[in-house]
């Protein structure tokens, strides 16, 4: 074939393919709810519910985003929290696990999903502390509660290096298609930085361990029942300054992201 002809036929192709449009997601549409809610979809296989186990485990695992250091007996923090994952909700695993108000309704709009929520701190002993964690999203039928336990190894609420470990559980109410619950085991450590007296900045890192378990109970599919096993590891700092707390954390796993807590404690 004569190279001009060839290189006109290429050209020809090449703008054929990048003019036709990639087939968008399509998304399940229920305008039961104002916002994106967990419903099942007749097409959900059991590899994307595997998947999709894995992938909720970390995007509702408990975080407390505190350092090691332990309140001590008698205080108490009350914080807002917002965990952030980044999934992709274009994957069958997050895709038919939800409905949309609407076509056009996206559950990230690809910046993550973000989980608000609040909890309460408490110390209860000199090295221990117990959580508790809520949320609901108002305009979906789902939301979150779950607590934790952390008990200082090294250190105490006066110390600059202290280690703790912590034990926590998550469990989702209110969709009728869909049991799902998270066990999770932390190590953490951290060094208080005392900036000012009435100042102090906290650096710490940590390992996760966690267990998320899955159990469908809807006709349209049928599943058997989902229970993996993961890891996270996560650095943050946080920052009491008097009252305040205010704290950012990186979530490093197979879906990471970033999430920020304020609150007061006393």
């Amino acid at each position: 074939m004569h190279p001009k002809r060839l290189a006109s036929m290429t050209v020809a192709v090449a703008t054929v393919l990048l003019s036709t449009p990639v087939a968008a997601q399509t998304l399940h549409v229920n305008p039961r709810w104002k916002e994106c809610s967990f419903q099942i979809d007749p097409s959900l296989s059991q590899a994307a519910w595997h998947q999709f186990t894995r992938e909720a485990g970390l995007a509702i695992y408990f975080r407390s985003l505190s350092d090691a250091r332990p309140l001590a007996k008698g205080k108490f923090e009350v914080s807002a929290l917002q965990w952030r994952t980044n999934i992709d909700d274009s994957k069958p695993a997050w895709n038919d696990t939800f409905v949309h108000p609407d076509s056009t309704h996206w559950l990230t709009e690809g910046s993550g999903l973000a989980i608000p929520g609040i909890a309460v701190r408490a110390g209860v002993g000199g090295k221990t502390d117990v959580s508790a964690y809520v949320t609901k999203n108002p305009g979906a039928n789902y939301g979150f509660y779950g607590g934790a336990v952390q008990h200082s190894i090294v250190g105490d609420a006066a110390a600059k290096w202290n280690a703790s470990a912590r034990a926590s559980y998550i469990r989702m109410y209110g969709p009728e298609d869909m049991d799902f619950s998270v066990y999770g085991a932390d190590f953490v450590a951290s060094r208080a930085l005392r900036l000012s007296p009435w100042a102090t900045l906290s650096p710490y890192a940590g390992v996760s361990g966690y267990l998320a378990r899955g159990h469908e109970k809807t006709p349209v599919v049928s599943l058997a029942n989902e229970n993996v096993f993961g890891a996270r590891a996560s650095v943050g700092a946080e920052l009491r300054l008097f009252k305040a707390r205010l704290a950012a954390e990186y979530n490093a796993a197979r879906v990471g992201g970033v999430s920020l807590r304020i609150g007061f404690g006393a």
